[in-house]
C-alpha cells in the first residue's frame, strides 16, 4: 500500500498531468485519504483495551506495626504481613473481555462503512467531473457550429444576399454557448478541486480524470438483482445490540465485587506475668464477601436494557430502510437505462438528422438563418439533456453499489470480518 501511495505521488510531481481512471480514484481515495487514515486509529485504540480487559486485580500487601516504647512501657509490640488477593465471583472478567472484543469488531465495521461512505462520495464526484467534461465538449462542438454558421453570415452579408439580424443572430447564439462553457469548466473545475481532497492530494497538485460518462457506466453496471448486500453499517448495529446484552450482564455482575482472600502472618512481644516479655507468632486467613444489599446496580441494568431495545429497534428499521433503498435504486436504474434508449432512437436522432438537413439548405440559401438557429438551439439542449441523463443513470448505478456494498473492497472485507466473527 505504502508502495502506490509513493508512486503516485512520485507521478503527481513528475508529471503535468495524468489521466486517473474511475476506479483508480476510488483505490487512491481507500488508501490516501487523510480523514480516512485518522479514522483507523479507532481499530488501534479498541485493541489496546481488548489487551487491557478482563485482567484480575493486582494482590495487595499489607504491612502494619505499633510499640509502646512512645510511652516507655515495657516493650511490647507486634508486627504483621499480610497478602491478599480479590478474586471474582461472577463471569466479570470473561465478560469484559468479550465486550472489549465485539469494540475491535465494531470498530473495522465503522471503518468498513467509512470506506463504503467514501467510494460513494468518490464515484459522485468523479461523475460528476465527466459530466462537466462531456457538456464542455459538446458545447465546444456547438461554438464551432456556431463560429462556422456565422462565417457563412458575414460573407453572405458582404455578398448583399444576408442581413445584419443575421448577423446579430448569430453573435447571440456565440455568446450563450461560450457563457455555458464557461460555467461547465467552472464545475468541472470545482469538481476537481473536491476530488483532490478525496484523494489526499494538494490543491496544486495535478490531477485528469479519465474516461467518459458512457465508461463509468459499463464499470458501474450491475445485475438487475444483486444476489448478496454487505452493509458494514448494518453489522454494526448487529454489534452493538450484542454489546449491549454483554452490556447488561456485566451490570448484573458487578453487583458483586468479588471475594477477597488474604493470609496474615503476626509476630507479637508482650509482657506475660511472672516471666516478663515474651513471644507469639500467628499465622491467620482473611475473607472479605461483598453483600450487594444497598447498590444492586439496578439502574445501570435499565439503562443498558432500554439501550439494547433502542439498538434492536435501529438494526430493524436500517433493515426495512436498506430493503425498500434497493428496490428503489434498481427502479430507478431500470426506468434511467430505458428512459435513455428511447431518447437516442425517438429523440436525437431523427432531430440531429433533421438539423443536418436544415444545414446543408441553409448553405445552398434555402432555409433561414432564424430558423436554423432554433432548430439548433433545441438540439443542442436535446444532448445536453442526454448528457444529463447519462450522468443520472451513472449515478444510479453508484448509489446501486453503495446501497448493496457491492464494491470488490468492501465486499473483501465484509467477508474477512464475517469470517473472523465466526471463528
Amino acid at each position: 500500500m505504502h508502495f502506490k501511495i509513493f508512486t503516485l505521488l512520485a507521478l503527481l510531481a513528475t508529471t503535468p498531468a495524468f489521466g486517473i481512471s474511475l476506479e483508480s480514484t476510488v483505490q487512491t481515495a481507500l488508501s490516501n485519504n487523510r480523514e480516512l487514515q485518522a479514522a483507523r486509529f479507532a481499530v488501534s485504540k479498541a485493541k489496546g483495551r481488548l489487551a487491557q480487559a478482563g485482567k484480575w486485580p493486582n494482590p495487595e500487601l499489607e504491612l502494619s506495626g505499633m510499640s509502646d516504647v512512645v510511652f516507655r512501657n515495657e516493650g511490647a509490640g507486634a508486627f504483621t504481613v499480610g497478602l491478599a488477593q480479590t478474586f471474582p465471583l461472577t463471569a466479570r472478567l470473561s465478560l469484559a473481555r468479550e465486550s472489549a472484543r465485539v469494540d475491535v469488531l465494531r470498530a473495522l465495521r465503522e471503518i468498513r462503512n467509512r470506506e463504503r461512505l467514501l467510494i460513494a462520495e468518490v464515484r459522485a464526484t468523479s461523475i460528476d467531473i465527466l459530466e462537466s467534461q462531456a457538456l464542455a465538449k459538446a458545447l465546444e462542438d456547438l461554438l464551432a457550429a456556431s463560429q462556422k454558421t456565422s462565417s457563412l453570415a458575414e460573407e453572405r452579408l458582404a455578398a448583399g444576399q444576408g442581413s445584419l439580424a443575421e448577423k446579430s443572430l448569430s453573435l447571440v447564439d456565440q455568446r450563450r454557448i461560450a457563457n455555458e462553457l464557461d460555467s461547465a469548466r467552472l464545475t468541472q473545475n470545482l469538481a476537481l478541486m473536491k476530488l483532490k481532497t478525496l484523494l489526499g492530494l494538494g490543491a496544486n497538485d495535478p490531477l485528469e480524470l479519465s474516461g467518459t460518462l458512457e465508461s463509468a457506466i459499463q464499470n458501474l453496471g450491475a445485475p438487475s438483482s444483486p444476489k448478496s448486500i454487505h452493509r458494514p453499517d448494518v453489522d454494526l448495529l448487529a454489534l452493538e445490540e450484542e454489546k449491549a446484552g454483554l452490556e447488561i450482564a456485566l451490570a448484573r455482575a458487578d453487583a458483586w465485587e468479588g471475594i477477597r482472600l488474604g493470609i496474615q502472618y503476626t509476630y507479637d512481644q508482650n509482657t506475660d506475668e511472672p516471666e516478663g516479655l515474651g513471644t507469639d507468632q500467628f499465622l491467620g486467613l482473611a475473607v472479605s464477601i461483598p453483600l450487594p444489599v444497598w447498590d444492586q446496580k439496578k439502574g445501570a441494568i435499565e439503562e443498558r436494557t432500554a439501550n439494547r431495545d433502542e439498538t434492536s429497534a435501529r438494526l430493524r428499521a436500517a433493515k426495512l430502510e436498506i430493503e425498500n433503498s434497493l428496490a428503489s435504486a434498481l427502479r430507478r436504474v431500470a426506468l434511467l437505462r430505458s428512459r435513455l434508449s428511447a431518447f437516442d432512437t425517438q429523440t436525437l436522432a431523427p432531430v440531429s438528422q433533421s438539423a443536418d438537413e436544415m444545414t446543408t439548405a441553409f448553405e445552398t440559401g434555402c432555409v433561414d438563418m432564424r430558423d436554423l438557429f432554433i432548430v439548433r438551439e433545441k438540439l443542442g439542449q436535446l444532448r445536453l439533456e442526454r448528457i444529463a441523463l447519462q450522468s443520472q443513470l451513472a449515478l444510479a448505478l453508484a448509489d446501486l453499489e453503495s446501497t448493496t456494498g457491492n464494491h470488490p473492497a468492501i465486499r473483501r472485507e465484509y467477508l474477512a470480518a464475517t469470517q473472523e466473527k465466526n471463528q
